[in-house]
């Protein structure tokens, strides 16, 4: 049985589309590079000691006690006898 090539113009045509992936992935990488260089991430905030930490979570919650509901006291309903 004699081997067959595959037809030029089939051949040609898987070789393009494969070409045109190759190339628009390159080309997408340099534009993320290049957007990525002029774009740094943030950097991140340094870690605070334990007792600056503590510090700030006190005085968050230092008011939440005082605070009283926006309605008013909770009524509470008389017993119905039965």
């Amino acid at each position: 049985m004699p081997r067959r090539l595959p037809d030029t113009n089939l051949a040609q045509t898987i070789v393009w589309i494969w070409l045109g992936f190759v190339l628009a992935g390159a080309v997408g990488w340099f534009a993320y590079r290049y957007w990525r260089m002029r774009h740094p991430l943030p950097f991140p905030e340094p870690k605070r000691s334990y007792s600056k930490g503590l510090e700030q979570r006190l005085s968050k919650n230092q008011g939440a006690a005082n605070r009283k509901r926006p309605g008013g006291p909770v009524k509470s309903h008389p017993h119905r006898s039965r």
